[in-house]
């Protein structure tokens, strides 16, 4: 969707009724469209022609596009193909697009009008939903008609016109006695067809007769006349659900895409509580504690709600009545005691709990720590909602301090860019809430790989697309030709990886290691290991206008999303930017966890005098029980603190266990993309033992992963991308001889950005048996070779109530200059954080 604005839509149906007189291209550039226009017409574009054709299309759809008027929803991004990625042939894309602006330039009336039922729709329900097309002054002649397409990320149930009785039917009348559809496919791709490659999708075809000005056609989905129940609504919540249309006049099979109609699906019944709060006080300080009631799917949940008690440290704070707004938020608290402070919640009923980050609080703090997200789309590009919900989404929801709405720029216009520009203006407020403008540069791997380009302030920004700058040196190039370095932060990420070999040291500071693609340290490691002085942090790279806060989606994003923390003085624009140039950062996996770490008396991001003893000294305040610290010096682990594996060689007995599964994300080719994800899907067979519970520890979403406790164990599907994914098993009944058979289904490796040197791999099927007798220092693993990579299963018996505040400190001697330390931690709840890396000795990025 082009346009995710309510007042785009509008202008251009205004400027559509008035013929859109007035000129909005300058005499020099109408002259080259409409030579561009005539040439297109005469012969089809080729591999001589389409650069130049591609560069006057990219002028003009960008003038267009100031217009406010509806723009094509694969203009840009056909665009792109030629210019950001030199694609050297297929240019039949092009010159449709030609062709479909055309007939906005020219006629706009000819597209006739779309309406909808716009909700609001519960995730999950199902509804019936009709969009209604009036015709406007072409006619559409047998051989047109309309494709009816899905958005790839939305997760309606499956599309289906065989079966009017069945569930998620789709039909499709006319106010035209005299129009006959039939049903056909057409080959679609994109964001509205199969996202890589194209698919079938279904189209209905006019048969007979023809449709003439003002006659209706309503194509509903969820048809229940026939006995169905309606259309299976998808499981997040949003402002703009995508249901697109594409017209066809006649059997030129020319598709024009119609405006995305703003239908509303909201969240369900409070299932969970979630608390935010600032993670750093000072004691007597006021703050506020935001208390959020969201569904089983992480949206905001709908109303009422219930009431809930509060406590703090486990004892009653406060009270908030039932039936209230499903985000409550208690103003004025502050604590008088230096210390750690953690509130929880519980419906009154009991039925619902939950808990808020922890909050330390001092006497006279230094820094403080702020949250936010850098990396996030909405349907500017090839997500879903407005650009207005990206933002309340994450002041809101997810109680963000700072965030970047980073469109695609290859998916950008000009009119967009200025959105998200006057967006970070009227959403930002000093002390409060901070927008960065920002843009993701979007390139394959061997080009220089994505980057997400940050900007102190949104005033006279102008973005350096990958269409003009199509190279990591040209990107490097343009922000220092038309900005000021130290207003520019850029940060590249794995998922289609930025070159780790080259790096601007005075414009890209940092590095996502972790977000919803998967986890990815070792791409962080590969920027150190080849001399570049970086910081780590994490996002969530949600494409649902869910920045910050977000549960797995359909697809590659497949698990929550990251956070980035900022170490700075106060919450202000110029603090929070210079953190992040100073690399005072660190990385988490969506978990707000306190983490402090020093070297020799210099904090994360710094680099320290030379010095043969070098002093580690930290502190980890987590959300969850502490599993493991390591310390990382050069790329290897030198020391781990274990604080969950019960050691003690104690006889097996009832009790808790964490079957763990983990894979690796490491390229098998050093410079390609990320290996994808693994599943984990099958059966535990448990004999002589009885499963008494089972909780999936990163498993946020019932579309997204599967538990279920059977008569001789448990059913389960979870998927790994270098990191783990755990199941806490409560076992009765023990015996010696108890053991765990786990059959591993046969499946395919997956995700996005996908390896270009290795493609996904088909995985085996597998079977593996946990002895418990073999448990006697706490664990036992087994490791499945599979194409160069060392996957492993392993369970094991953790320690009752794990601590979760550890302070530690560690003595290494080193030799060399330029040597680097970061510290990772990992959670009992698969949670993980990272600090940004302390070099000792060496020399200073320059």
């Amino acid at each position: 969707m082009k346009r995710s604005t309510f007042g785009a839509i509008s202008v251009w149906l205004a400027l559509a009724a008035a013929g859109a007189e007035e000129e909005y291209l300058s005499p020099e550039l109408r002259t080259k469209v409409e030579d561009l226009k005539a040439a297109v017409e005469a012969e089809p574009s080729t591999v001589a022609t389409a650069r130049e054709r591609a560069q006057t299309l990219w002028e003009w759809l960008n003038a267009y596009s100031l217009t406010g008027r509806y723009m094509p929803v694969n203009a840009t991004a056909t665009v792109s193909g030629i210019l950001a990625y030199d694609r050297v042939g297929g240019f039949g894309g092009l010159d449709n697009t030609v062709r479909e602006l055309a007939i906005l330039d020219g006629d706009p009336a000819a597209l006739g009008t779309l309406s909808a039922d716009t909700g609001p729709y519960e995730v999950r329900s199902y509804a019936t939903i009709r969009q209604t097309y009036t015709v406007g002054t072409r006619d559409i002649l047998p051989g047109g008609g309309f494709v009816v397409t899905r958005h790839f990320m939305a997760n309606f149930g499956r599309f289906q016109t065989e079966d009017p009785a069945a569930d998620n039917y789709i039909s499709i009348a006319s106010s035209n006695p005299n129009v006959r559809f039939s049903r056909s496919t057409v080959p679609l791709g994109g964001m509205h067809g199969g996202f890589r490659r194209a698919i079938d999708t279904l189209a209905f075809r006019v048969a007979s007769g023809r449709l003439t000005q003002d006659d209706t056609v309503t194509i509903t989905y969820g048809d229940t006349t026939g006995g169905g129940r309606g259309l299976l609504m998808p499981d997040f919540s949003s402002d703009r659900m995508p249901l697109p249309l594409y017209l066809v006049f006649d059997a030129s099979d020319l598709l024009i895409s119609l405006p995305i109609q703003p239908i509303r699906v909201v969240g369900s019944s409070a299932a969970g509580v979630h608390g935010f709060a600032p993670s750093v006080v000072a004691v007597g300080e006021p703050f506020e504690l935001s208390v959020r009631a969201e569904d089983r799917y992480y949206n905001r949940a709908k109303t009422p709600v219930p009431g809930w008690e509060v406590f703090v440290n486990g004892d009653k704070y406060a009270d908030i009545e039932a039936n209230g707004e499903a985000i409550q938020v208690l103003r004025g608290l502050s604590f008088d005691t230096p210390g750690v402070y953690r509130f929880s919640f519980r419906a009154k009923d009991g039925m619902i709990e939950g808990t808020a980050n922890p909050i330390l609080v001092e006497e006279s703090p230094t820094r403080r720590i702020y949250w936010g997200d850098t990396h996030g789309h909405s349907g500017f590009a090839e997500g879903i909602g407005t650009p207005d919900r990206f933002m309340v989404w994450a002041r809101e929801d997810a109680r963000l301090d700072y965030v970047t709405h980073s469109e695609h720029d290859i998916w950008m216009d000009d009119f967009e860019w200025n959105v998200l520009a006057d967006n970070v203006r009227r959403y930002s407020t000093e002390g409060e809430f901070i927008a960065f403008l920002g843009y993701e540069w979007t390139v394959r791997n061997f080009q220089g790989g994505h980057h997400n380009v940050l900007f102190r302030t949104p005033d006279e920004r102008r973005r350096i697309p990958a269409q003009e700058f199509g190279t990591l040196s040209l990107l490097y190039q343009g922000l220092r030709n038309h900005h000021d370095p130290e207003d520019v932060v850029v940060i590249p990420h794995a998922h289609q990886s930025g070159d780790y070999r080259l790096n601007d040291p005075l414009l890209e500071p940092l590095v996502e290691i972790m977000s919803q693609h998967g986890t990815f340290e070792w791409f962080g490691r590969m920027y150190l290991n080849h001399g570049h002085q970086v910081g780590f942090t994490a996002a969530s790279d949600n494409h649902l206008s869910q920045p910050g806060y977000t549960a797995p989606t359909p697809g590659g994003l497949s698990q929550a999303g990251g956070l980035g923390a900022l170490r700075a003085e106060a919450l202000t624009r110029d603090a929070l930017f210079d953190a992040m140039r100073n690399l005072a950062t660190y990385a988490t996996s969506g978990e707000r966890i306190i983490l402090d770490v020093t070297l020799n008396g210099g904090e994360m991001g710094t680099r320290v005098p030379f010095a043969q003893k070098r002093v580690v000294t930290g502190r980890v305040i987590g959300t969850a029980p502490i599993d493991t610290i390591t310390l990382v010096n050069n790329d290897l682990a030198i020391w781990e603190g274990d604080y969950l594996t019960d050691r003690s060689g104690a006889d097996v007995a009832d009790g808790e266990f964490h079957l763990i599964f983990e894979s690796d994300s490491v390229p098998y080719h050093p410079n390609d993309n990320p290996r994808g994800w693994r599943w984990w899907r099958g059966t535990v067979h448990v004999e002589d033992a009885t499963v008494a519970g089972a909780q999936g520890m990163d498993f946020h979403t019932t579309t997204a992963h599967r538990l279920e406790v059977t008569e001789t164990g448990i059913e389960f599907a979870t998927y790994t991308r270098g990191d783990t994914s755990s199941i806490k098993l409560d076992l009765a009944d023990v015996r010696r001889a108890a053991k765990l058979t786990l059959n591993l289904d046969a499946g395919r490796e997956f995700g996005g950005g996908p390896p270009r040197l290795r493609p996904h791999q088909e995985v085996p099927a597998t079977q593996i048996v946990l002895e418990l007798r073999n448990l006697d220092r706490g664990t036992v693993s087994r490791t499945i070779p599979f194409d160069g990579y060392l996957d492993t299963v392993t369970l094991r018996r953790p320690v009752t109530d794990g601590v979760m505040d550890v302070a530690f400190e560690i003595e290494d001697t080193g030799e060399r200059h330029g040597d680097y330390y970061y510290v990772r931690v990992k959670q009992a709840n698969d949670a993980v954080a990272w600090s940004s890396p302390i070099w000792v000795g060496g020399f200073p990025k320059r």
